[in-house]
């Protein structure tokens, strides 16, 4: 038994979690608020003080990068190859380096200079703008759909779906969903996921934030 352990949102641990469901091993999903978590903080059950985590039958999981690469084995997603795997590898660091420009926006407390700093960062140029394209880039120039230009879906093609559409749900001040439409070549990775089999079925019943990851879901913009 596997047991995931985080917050309702998707946050860290949306790629985990469908990769478990994928992987047709038995899992739970444990859902915590805040005291939850500080419960499990005090007690010392988390490796490194945060979660996500998993509960293997082998001992306890942290980070979510090693999670993304533990479950995304288990379900049959990381490739056997060195090289291919290395390449994949590879994608996963850029598409985790959009979060170095995003992730200090969340320390502004004034909520005006807060949604300012964001929107320069989608503006011609600024760095999440730059960081966009290149995962367009990125997908134009694969000959398969898949990023790493592999036969099949990899864990960089569900990390890059998840992470990056997830800006877009509407849950970030000074983000909006319209801004989607900036980027063509995107929208056109978005479709080729949210129409895959696998990503259709796990998202078919689901509400609130993860209305991104369905098919369409942006055509209304």
């Amino acid at each position: 038994m596997h047991e995931l352990i985080y917050f309702e949102s998707p946050g860290f641990a949306e790629v985990s979690r469908f990769f478990l469901d994928l992987s047709g091993v038995e899992w739970k999903n444990t859902v915590v608020d805040w005291d939850g978590y500080v419960a499990l903080r005090n007690a010392e059950e988390l490796p490194h003080g945060y979660l996500p985590v998993i509960k293997t039958p082998n001992g306890t999981l942290a980070e979510s990068n090693a999670l993304l690469r533990y479950t995304g084995a288990l379900a049959g997603l990381e490739p056997k190859d060195l090289h291919v795997r290395a390449k994949v590898d590879e994608l996963v660091e850029v598409i985790n380096g959009w979060r170095e420009y995003f992730t200090p926006t969340f320390r502004i407390d004034d909520l005006e200079e807060k949604v300012a700093a964001r929107e320069q960062m989608f503006v011609e140029g600024g760095s999440m703008d730059k960081a966009l394209k290149t995962i367009s880039r990125i997908y134009s120039e694969s000959s398969t759909g898949w990023l790493a230009n592999t036969d099949d879906m990899t864990i960089a093609d569900v990390k890059a779906f998840i992470d990056t559409f997830m800006l877009f749900s509407g849950q970030f001040d000074g983000i909006t969903p319209g801004m989607s439409s900036n980027y063509p070549v995107l929208m056109q990775f978005h479709d080729w996921m949210a129409n895959d089999e696998r990503i259709k079925a796990y998202y078919r019943e689901a509400e609130g934030l993860r209305w991104v990851f369905k098919p369409g879901a942006f055509d209304r913009f």
